[in-house]
């Protein structure tokens, strides 16, 4: 089976969020299931060629855009099969994958250079999987064309829509629409199957609560709205081999993780107790990740529990500041880290009890699979993928803690239930270990994902 696997992003070449990780990783997975995967995005300022070795296979070839035309280029990875698109003005001078005023109009010159480029390789895909509103454009320019290759779309998180202005219709052969044209909308709408990376997530989305606008056209697809759970890379996420932290460990050995713990307070300057739990918190500081919640929490986990809490993240200025007062004020208490730092980040994984998730809305979430892999066991707000990897206290075999409404109070409840638990150490460590031990390995998502890949191309007919 050829799949042409399309994305804004990916692992190594760049990342944003969520989607590099995917993009970067199942792939992957599925040439390891005999797939002919051809990885394809936009080769941006920041992507060097001489770094990745990066060779020309298609040379100069014109994609209409309007009243004019852009030319294009097709470089290659050869060590990972990943295909790039490099056009200069709206790709080759910027060195960011989103935020520029005209991304509609750059990601539809992606789509439509990306179905031209498979031409002129003379390699037609049996199915285009393409990611997000970025590589919308495609399942509706490809819709309509004859012999067409089957088309799965998957929403990583519908509340980013791209649209196209009125003026830019033709460019998706659309000449009748009635405003401006949601590329996400008309992915979904030409898509034979849809995916979502959680199979919560994929029955939230079609409620007006979880939808964005996008619920109805969702439920009209009927039962082609799938969820499927991201994996996670188990050999990068690995305790066991991971250089970044203190001590090595795994569930057959979890001593380690004793000193990673101790190193971990002793490197933010948190009193070094193997009695106290620690807190943490590695998450972008917006809104939607509940850093409200926890702020205002502080000062009950303060004053009615002895935990420590460790920050580290970056996004809103006044979530930033708030952070720097507590920390400043309780530093016996509290430590911070505004910013990111993946190694700093690894040994938070390594060296926490707890792990804080109360996001308003999680589509899967990978931060959850990575402290559960690290022995740190979740406390998160049941929605999208944190509800489908988290097992619950109540249940057995439970590897962490979940609350339902998105309130403080419901929080502190949870975080209180895992600090009874805390100090029964059979009972702790039991969880640990099953935390480490839960599969969320890409090898079972690439196997899903083959099922879909040969439904869409039934769904096609």
């Amino acid at each position: 089976m050829k799949v042409l696997f399309l994305a804004a992003e990916a692992t190594p070449w760049i990342k944003v969020g969520g989607l590099g990780d995917v993009a970067g990783a199942l792939p992957q997975a599925l040439r390891a299931r005999g797939m002919d995967v051809r990885l394809m995005l936009p080769r941006y300022y920041s992507i060097d060629p001489g770094k990745y070795k990066l060779e020309k296979v298609v040379d100069n070839f014109s994609v209409y855009m309007d009243w004019r035309h852009e030319e294009c280029q097709v470089l290659r990875d050869p060590e990972r099969e990943a295909y790039f698109i490099e056009n200069d003005y709206f790709f080759g001078s910027r060195a960011n994958a989103y935020g520029e005023r005209d991304d509609p109009e750059r990601f539809v010159l992606f789509a439509r250079a990306a179905l031209e480029a498979c031409k002129r390789m003379g390699w037609y895909p049996d199915v285009i999987h393409a990611h997000d509103w970025h590589s919308a454009a495609a399942v509706r320019l490809h819709w309509a064309a004859p012999e067409r290759a089957a088309l799965v779309f998957t929403i990583h998180n519908i509340a980013h829509q791209g649209y196209v202005s009125n003026s830019k219709w033709p460019l998706l052969g659309v000449y009748d629409a009635a405003g401006p044209l949601n590329l996400m909308e008309q992915a979904i709408y030409a898509a034979d199957v849809v995916t979502t990376v959680s199979p919560t997530y994929s029955r939230e989305i079609r409620t007006a609560e979880y939808g964005f606008g996008l619920e109805g056209v969702l439920r009209g697809k009927g039962d082609r709205v799938v969820g499927i759970l991201n994996g996670l890379d188990y050999d990068s996420w690995n305790p066991a081999t991971d250089p970044a932290i203190a001590q090595h460990f795994s569930a057959d050995d979890p001593t380690g993780k004793r000193e990673c713990k101790r190193a971990l307070q002793e490197e933010v300057g948190l009193p070094q107790r193997a009695d106290v739990p620690l807190l943490s918190v590695v998450s972008r500081l917006d809104s939607q990740k509940g850093i409200r919640l926890i702020l205002d929490a502080l000062p009950e986990i303060l004053s009615l529990t002895h935990a420590q809490v460790m920050f580290l993240g970056s996004g809103s200025s006044q979530y930033e500041s708030e952070i720097h007062g507590w920390t400043a004020g309780h530093g016996n208490r509290i430590a911070s880290f505004i910013g990111f730092n993946g190694d700093l980040a690894r040994r938070i994984y390594a060296g926490s009890d707890c792990f804080l998730m109360p996001s308003s809305f999680e589509p899967c979430g990978l931060s959850q699979l990575m402290s559960m892999r690290y022995g740190t066991l979740p406390i998160a707000r049941a929605t999208g993928g944190l509800a489908d990897t988290i097992n619950n206290r109540i249940n057995e075999n439970w590897t962490g803690y979940l609350f339902g409404p998105y309130d403080k109070g419901a929080m502190l409840g949870a975080i209180g239930r895992a600090l009874n638990d805390y100090p029964n150490s059979a009972l702790w460590t039991g969880a640990v270990l099953r935390a480490m031990r839960a599969d969320f390995s890409w090898d079972r998502s690439a196997a899903r994902y083959e099922e879909i890949f040969n439904w869409a191309l039934e769904v096609r007919g």
